[in-house]
């Protein structure tokens, strides 16, 4: 019990790091940057690759290194380093007003749904309302509330 307990108080201690280190990567220059919502996710694809999203609910993220969910209200992939994570900045990937629908800006569209790919990542809308994204070797997808990275 006592080594599952450091393995977390050392897991958070990593995430809230290098959300604080990084944080300025998920806020890319607007005028190289795509903005789009799928369902009640709020995105966002910089010019670099960084794509980050807004939860308009909380959601559960769960690593496979990690035996318990947490709940996060973003996620980004900024590092191909890191996997995707939470940035604790709600409301960097959402414009004022509200983003445009994936459908209206969206490069393709796949078997269950539009997607987009700018500057080397991939969001895309998924089977029975799922939702994803790749970018920089790093993935996540969401379903019902649940984000697999």
């Amino acid at each position: 019990m006592r080594r599952i307990v450091r393995r977390v108080v050392g897991v958070f201690a990593v995430v809230g790091l290098v959300s604080v280190l990084f944080a300025g990567t998920a806020q890319a220059d607007d005028m190289d940057t795509v903005y789009f919502t799928s369902g009640s996710v709020n995105c966002s694809i910089a010019g670099d690759g960084t794509v980050g999203c807004d939860f308009a609910n909380q959601a559960q993220v769960q690593y496979s290194f990690l035996p318990f969910l947490f709940p996060v209200r973003d996620i980004v992939i900024d590092q191909s380093w890191l996997p995707a994570h939470p940035t604790f900045t709600v409301g960097t990937h959402t414009l004022p007003g509200g983003n445009p629908d994936l459908a209206d800006v969206k490069t393709g569209a796949g078997t269950w749904g539009s997607y987009i790919e700018y500057a080397g990542a991939r969001c895309e809308q998924g089977f029975h309302g799922s939702f994803g994204c790749k970018s920089k070797g790093r993935a996540w997808t969401t379903y019902s509330g649940i984000i697999s990275a």
